[in-house]
């Protein structure tokens, strides 16, 4: 399980835990609660773009992908 860290600079704003059951939930360190939809498949690429550039246009794409997957 991947767990927030201490408030330093380099904190992330999102990261991944594992160990949800069904499989992966996205954490939103900043707002303190779970951001997004349960996903299968661990989704390294969304998670890559929410805590690097966090282009909006790149984060909805990929959310429609990680959506249809699930179907």
């Amino acid at each position: 399980m991947t767990t927030a860290g201490t408030g330093g600079p380099d904190e992330q704003e999102t990261v991944r835990r594992t160990g949800v059951p069904g499989g992966y939930r996205v954490w939103d360190n900043k707002a303190r609660r779970w951001w997004g939809d349960l996903y299968d498949l661990c989704p390294d690429d969304l998670l890559a773009e929410l805590n690097g550039g966090a282009d909006p246009a790149r984060i909805t794409a990929l959310m429609k992908r990680y959506r249809a997957l699930k179907r």
